[in-house]
């Protein structure tokens, strides 16, 4: 392959490993239309061919460089730079880029000069996708012909600045075999400014952020001026703005040579926002686009000019690190699990999760037995117990979801919105085409995955009537059983082998759920296009009067209970009259109807298993309590209400919306048609889930037999203080414990120990969502209750994920400093890259300006450093020496007592 042209123009510019990809990427949007300035750029054969000479001397200083040093760290980078200031440059090179500057942009036009530093590899280089290496390399703006040459060699040298330096020595890099593609592009007189983000870079939330100030770009990414920020939601487009004082902005100084002036922003613009509602959306519909056209979420630069044109500077993909990122959310996960639970209830949640979602996979066959292998840490993962608190792990969970590429491409959308996220996330999942290898590896798979799922349709119906019946014979079988009178192992061997089953056949519960979704939405999004509504409520009435399910038939049993106790004077009487328990032990004694006690005890065996949080291991069930019955039918008994009024109620309301459908949908007859079909469908999946659902309470209720029947025994041998202490105990604690697995013989104050934090976790409030970045015991948010104005407590942005507690460090002047450790949290009023040696060091970042497209929030994120941006007079307030606490996730910095 011949050599690459020393210099090329922007329609020449599309091969990153010759233009660098800050200049591959604006040629990309060029070619798609969107307003880029004019530009053209010298190549990394230029910078090949001029460093040449001087490579050696380079390599000698890089090789001797003492990294722990910064004062010898600046020392080389000036030494390299007075090297490419006086190295010769070819005349035709220097002939040839004066006249494309002429051609280009005019004899007497301004640039802005840039530097795209190239390493051996796409991964290594700057805006790469893994690694934006953010503020390392140099930047000249309006410059003038006459400066060109000097600051193009300016630009050169910045592959070897000292926080270029710093930045690739601190992640192990080489820093060696570095080239450096220089673009030269028109100049835009920029009045309002923005970096967009199309999600959210600390959370990966889907939600737009977009940050904006006046005047250039340049104050805004560098933190040099005031800011707002905006937050847009996407499935509501909802905007949030967290405004900021905007005293200043940054323009151009009509000096000669001059560069950049602070200039005072107008008394009335100083406060109001930046952006207005239109120029938001405006903003977020190019920002989807742009985002669309290069496949992955987009770090965006642009400005708008006075006369309100709107200019695309650069676009570069959000680095994520996904093995630091989990998302949390207890959205439809607390419907099973709410509130505070115990260690026995949520490892048995874990395993259900994990055994069921890998059925799933293992019927749709889109992965092989090894690829789900290889997932298993995913699969063990998809709960997280927080704070004594069920959470669905929303990365592992989707993750999971999406090892299926079938699922990826059709049905994540839906499972979001079942979830109840406000914004969906980014994730790098498993199916995605992304993920493969090549086009041919991901046709392979979507191919066999799609040939799975039409297996599983095929037979689900004749799959889900066998599934019913193996758990009923199954439930008849457990029901033989007598926990208490058996062996410990021998109870362990039912459990384990009811679950080995349970890993055979519940994926399809599974499966059901992804038909409710993938109907559901569709139905929901045919009726809103169809019909030009918003088809919620009416999605309702439509889903009613469906085939009676478990659910349905548990509701209308309790109910025939109270028309029998109404139609009895003297039970009647006695419901009236006395309290629960004692009406229980009056039909337990014989005392009422044979009629009605038969009845009773044939509720308790058919849906005993039924109640108040009834998958929480720890709660009774109502044939544990079955006073708890005689509530819920006083509670109906003192009602009118019939079987025969719910059932006709449920059809008066189906009737009426199927009355609605067909005036919306007049003279669409195929359209109705299609509805009626889907509906159809989604009534019986959905009746389906109903009957799963008590089958899972089922095997839950057989699951709360065979550990209270093992924490009688430990409880009989002293092993626990209690038989129901055995609920602080994990299924495999105690199963290690008889099997001879355990490692502590002090389970009791094991049970004691968690007694207590569970006690502690009654206390806490509870975050619904939140993300945590590296270890999610350090970085889960904790609520602050408002105290008005608390001189302890400092309000931010976080920008960079985590909670540290140190002490302040407030440096005013970072060549004053000798250097920090991880005990200290610097605390300063502005960054840039030249205190990267200090950021690294420190074990915390608390500045009064920057947002979180700052240089302080990328490195804060890189590097994983909890961090907090926009802490007005952080360093006037927050006293040197003091020991702070930093919440990055949640913008708080508090003043620790000694």
């Amino acid at each position: 392959m011949s050599s690459p042209l020393p210099l090329v123009s922007m329609a020449e510019a599309g091969d990153p490993r010759h233009v660098g990809q800050k200049f591959a990427g604006q040629q990309h949007l060029a070619q798609h239309g969107f307003p880029v300035p004019d530009f053209f750029c010298l190549t990394t054969t230029m910078f090949q061919e001029v460093s040449r000479p001087i490579l050696p001397a380079i390599e000698q200083l890089i090789s001797a460089v003492d990294s722990t040093s910064h004062q010898d760290i600046r020392r080389v980078a000036d030494e390299i730079e007075h090297l490419f200031l006086e190295v010769p440059l070819a005349a035709e090179h220097e002939a040839a880029i004066l006249e494309t500057f002429d051609r280009t942009f005019c004899v007497d036009g301004t640039v802005a000069v840039r530097a795209s530093v190239v390493g051996r590899g796409l991964e290594e280089s700057e805006d790469s996708e893994t690694d934006p290496f953010a503020g390392v390399s140099s930047t000249f703006l309006y410059v003038r012909r006459d400066l060109l040459l000097e600051r193009i060699r300016r630009c050169w040298a910045s592959a070897y600045t000292p926080e270029a330096l710093i930045y690739r020595l601190a992640q192990g890099r080489d820093v060696r075999g570095l080239t450096v593609a220089v673009g030269v592009q028109r100049m835009v007189p920029g009045r309002r400014s923005f970096v967009a983000f199309t999600c959210d870079p600390k959370t990966t939330e889907r939600r737009m952020l977009v940050v904006a100030g006046h005047g250039i770009g340049e104050g805004v990414v560098q933190e040099k001026v005031g800011v707002d920020h905006y937050f847009i939601h996407p499935l509501t487009g909802r905007i949030d703005r967290e405004l900021g004082h905007k005293a200043e902005m940054l323009c151009e100084n009509p000096a000669p040579g001059g560069g950049l002036l602070h200039q005072p922003v107008p008394e009335p613009l100083r406060d109001a926002p930046c952006l207005s509602e239109e120029d938001l959306r405006r903003l977020a519909t190019l920002a989807r686009n742009i985002e669309r056209t290069f496949g992955a979420p987009q770090d965006i630069e642009g400005t708008f000019t006075a006369d309100g044109w709107l200019h695309v500077l650069q676009s570069r993909p959000i680095a994520f690190d996904f093995r630091k990122i989990r998302v949390w959310g207890c959205a439809n996960v607390s419907e099973s699990f709410p509130g505070v639970t115990t260690p026995l209830t949520y490892s048995l949640a874990s395993h259900f999760y994990e055994v069921s979602f890998y059925d799933l996979l293992r019927r749709m066959r889109g992965a092989d037995a090894r690829a789900l292998h290889d997932q298993t840490p995913a699969f063990q993962n998809m709960l997280g117990f927080i704070d004594g608190r069920v959470y669905h792990s929303l990365s592992n969970l989707m993750h999971v979801n999406g090892i299926n590429p079938f699922i990826a491409l059709t049905s994540m959308r839906d499972l979001e919105d079942v979830l109840q996220l406000d914004a969906s996330l980014v994730l790098r999942l498993p199916g995605h085409r992304e993920s493969f290898p090549s086009t041919a590896s991901y046709a392979l798979a979507l191919g066999r995955s799609v040939v799975g799922a039409l297996s599983v349709t095929a037979t689900f119906q004749r799959d889900f009537n066998a599934f019913e019946a193996w758990w009923k014979q199954t439930l008849a079988g457990l029901r033989s059983l007598n926990p208490a009178r058996e062996d410990p192992l021998v109870l362990i061997h039912h459990f384990r082998r009811v679950w080995t089953e349970v890993g055979n056949w519940w994926g399809l519960t599974l499966i059901n759920h992804w038909y409710i979704n993938t109907l559901f939405g569709l139905t929901r999004r045919l009726l809103r296009q169809w019909t030009g509504e918003d088809p919620s409520a009416l999605l309702v009435g439509l889903l009613c009067g469906a085939r009676p399910d478990a659910s349905t038939h548990a509701l209308l049993s309790a109910v025939a209970l109270a028309e029998s106790v109404r139609a009895d004077a003297a039970l009647a009487k006695r419901f009236e009259a006395e309290d629960a328990e004692a009406v229980w032990r009056s039909i337990e004694a014989g005392e009422v109807s044979p009629v009605f006690a038969r009845a009773f005890r044939e509720h308790l065996s058919e849906y005993g298993d039924r109640g108040v949080q009834e998958l929480n291991v720890e709660r009774p069930n109502l044939r544990e309590t079955p006073w708890e019955l005689v509530r819920i039918v006083q509670s109906y008994a003192r009602t009118s209400v019939t079987r025969e009024a719910l059932r006709a109620s449920d059809l008066a309301r189906r009737r009426e919306a199927e009355a609605q459908l067909a005036a919306l949908l007049q003279g669409q007859s195929l359209r109705k048609l299609a509805i009626q079909q889907l509906l159809e469908r989604l009534r019986t999946v959905i009746g389906l889930r109903e009957d799963s659902r008590l089958w899972r309470g089922q095997l839950f209720g057989f699951s709360k037999q065979v550990f209270a029947a093992l924490g009688q025994r430990m409880a009989e041998r002293g092993t626990l203080g209690a038989p129901l202490d055995v609920h602080y105990l994990t299924m495999k604690e105690v199963m290690d414990h008889f099997e001879g697995r355990s490692v502590t013989r002090n389970l009791g104050e094991l049970t004691r120990l968690r007694r207590r934090e569970q006690q502690d976790n009654q206390e806490r409030q509870p975050p619904r969502d939140f993300t945590t970045v590296g270890s999610v015991a350090g970085g889960i948010p904790r609520a602050v209750e408002a105290v008005v104005e608390d001189a302890s407590l400092f309000k931010g942005i976080g920008s960079s994920a985590g909670i540290v507690e140190g002490i302040a460090r407030v440096v005013r002047d970072p060549g004053a400093v000798g250097t920090l450790n991880k005990e200290d949290i610097l605390i300063a009023k502005e960054t840039d890259p030249g205190w990267l040696f200090l950021m690294l060091a420190s074990g915390g970042i608390v500045v009064e300006r920057g947002s979180m497209l700052s240089h302080t929030a990328i490195a804060g994120r890189k590097f994983g450093i909890p961090t907090v941006v926009g802490v007005a007079h952080a360093t006037t307030r927050i006293p040197d020496g003091a020991r702070i606490r930093v919440d990055g996730s949640t913008g708080s910095v508090t003043l620790v007592a000694a």
